[in-house]
């Protein structure tokens, strides 16, 4: 029987206690063993929720544990030190979007990696969303035709604790709240269209006085297609979206709802018009049953069917295999480029507003 990787993880907050911890405790050849958290009662809270044996205030402490992996859910701006502290010590480490704030340090993080033979791997857990898969599979198949643009959005709500507390880290970072929101949207822009330039930003406070803005869009250019990102505090509603436009076939896809409308041929002709308009009610129609057959699957899957299960799932894989983990080094830098790029437009526009 193969032994169980021991982890530890760094962090107790809300991703830790209600995405990876839950992952962690439903994949049978790891076991969390040890905590870490700056703040005392967080720590001590969540190991006792999950039933972890040992907590720690102090990564170098937690260190002289027996660990194998290392998970770093903390603020962005720390993950660069925490992460090279824990490979050094020859642990493999996961870390959360982004990787690092600069190419520079993503840079750094994998030489520490390369130097101590160690995986390390940022989560971009929806690219294992079987919707996003979905997609791309009709894309690479050549079922939309060739790329004509990609647009992805954000969209947080105003009452997002994040937006709410004035005194949250994050507005603290180049570009505020979007240097914690947009890396999603970015790596999926790469995921289609692959090397990215942002080359236009707009960015606006409409309700948040205290960020440097709260309403964001993007212009991409890239060697496949056109693309845009939106992201937004602003909304009625929480989630993530992604139209994908070809020559033949348009998705408009809900990554929450993990459904696809799929838009085909039509010109200005009213005959074609009512017809694409049944095709459209049509599949609307069937995502009832696509809905029904999601929340039953969740309910009875739990966080076995999420994409952080199937991401972090693959990235254990990748240790005990020693193979690949699920997101490439030159994915991860992009990545940090792109927002870091977008992000230092956002706050040029804020200090000149």
């Amino acid at each position: 029987m193969m032994a169980k990787l021991k982890v530890g993880v760094v962090g107790g907050g809300h991703i830790v206690a209600y995405r990876h911890l839950p992952v962690f405790q439903k994949i049978k050849h790891v076991k969390v063993v040890a905590i870490c958290d700056k703040n005392e009662s967080t720590g001590k809270n969540v190991a006792r929720r999950f039933g972890i044996d040992r907590y720690y205030n102090d990564l170098s402490a937690m260190l002289k544990d027996e660990l194998d992996v290392v998970d770093i859910c903390t603020p962005i701006q720390t993950h660069a030190q925490l992460a090279m502290e824990a490979m050094e010590s020859g642990r493999h480490v996961l870390v959360e979007k982004p990787l690092a704030m600069s190419v520079e340090d993503v840079d750094r993080m994998y030489e520490v990696a390369d130097k101590k033979h160690v995986k390390l791997c940022v989560v971009h857990q929806n690219i294992f969303n079987p919707i996003v898969r979905k997609a791309k599979r009709l894309v690479d198949e050549g079922a939309v035709g060739d790329l004509v643009s990609v647009d992805v959005g954000t969209f947080v709500t105003r009452d997002y604790q994040l937006c709410l507390d004035k005194n949250h880290w994050c507005h603290k970072l180049p570009g505020g709240i979007f240097f914690e929101t947009i890396p999603h949207p970015v790596y999926l822009l790469q995921l289609f269209l692959g090397k990215i330039v942002p080359t236009c930003v707009i960015a606006e406070k409409l309700h948040f006085s205290w960020m440097k803005a709260d309403e964001i869009k993007v212009l991409i250019k890239a060697e496949k297609a056109v693309g845009s990102l939106m992201a937004s505090c602003n909304p009625p509603y929480h989630g993530d979206t992604l139209n994908v436009v070809g020559t033949k076939l348009g998705l408009q896809v809900d990554l929450w709802a993990r459904s696809i409308i799929k838009h085909g041929r039509r010109t200005e002709t009213p005959y074609s018009i009512g017809k694409s308009n049944l095709g459209i009610a049509r599949q609307s129609f069937g995502l009832i049953g696509t809905t029904v057959k999601n929340a039953l699957t969740i309910a009875t899957g739990g966080v076995k069917v999420s994409a952080h299960y199937g991401f972090i799932q693959h990235f254990l894989k990748s240790i005990i295999n020693d193979t690949e983990p699920p997101v490439s080094r030159n994915e991860a830098r992009e990545t940090v480029r792109v927002v870091a790029e977008i992000c230092n437009a956002i706050d040029k526009i804020s200090k000149s507003a």
